[in-house]
């Protein structure tokens, strides 16, 4: 069974929710729900509007439980366009988020108004750690590669930093007990073994 429902069309790319993310509707407030919505869906289109107008082909576009994303062959993207595809959705939460401040600065201020602004810059934050497959991560490949033209080191590099990091956030997330936080520590710290050569497919 699809458990996931079109949206609508984005410059011809076709939109989904996946219905796991209602269940985020049973754990959080509504507005801050909604919040998360906007926020990642306009992450994603962020992503799909560039690659689109460099002219690279996406096939569609998802928001899940706890991520979206922007699906496209991301082998046959150079790594010049390929910054300017993955800096678009962390820049769309920058602005966002701004945007919120500026409301709330000129005495708009609401509580989804509040929650768009924190979620905004959560997102903002965690998706700027330099760690993979996070758009941090994917950018310091991506940049180390233009500086170097070597592409074994900057998977190296930036697969040993994520490595690092990610073991990093997992400790913190075990001394703080956060669940959620732990198992996405636990699969990056997966992705970096995987990239690292230390684990087969």
């Amino acid at each position: 069974m699809d458990f996931q429902i079109k949206l609508f069309d984005f410059q011809r790319i076709p939109v989904y929710l996946k219905l796991w993310f209602l269940l985020l509707f049973a754990w959080l407030p509504f507005s801050y729900v909604i919040a998360i919505f906007i926020s990642i869906l306009v992450h994603e289109l962020a992503h799909a509007y560039v690659a689109n107008k460099l002219g690279y082909n996406v096939f569609k576009v998802y928001i899940g439980l706890f991520n979206g994303a922007a699906e496209m062959n991301l082998s046959q993207i150079h790594e010049r366009d390929s910054i300017k595809i993955v800096a678009a959705g962390p820049l769309s939460n920058l602005i966002l988020c701004f945007a919120s401040l500026i409301f709330i600065s000129a005495g708009y201020s609401n509580q989804f108004i509040t929650d768009f602004a924190n979620v905004n810059l959560l997102l903002l934050i965690f998706n700027i750690i330099p760690i993979y497959p996070l758009d941090g991560g994917r950018l310091l490949r991506d940049g180390l590669y233009l500086i170097g033209k070597n592409r074994k080191s900057s998977v190296m590099i930036s697969s040993s930093i994520s490595l690092l990091l990610s073991s990093l956030l997992l400790v913190f997330a075990i001394s703080t007990m956060n669940i959620l936080l732990g198992i996405f520590a636990g699969l990056f710290i997966y992705y970096a073994l995987k990239e690292l050569g230390w684990l087969k497919d």
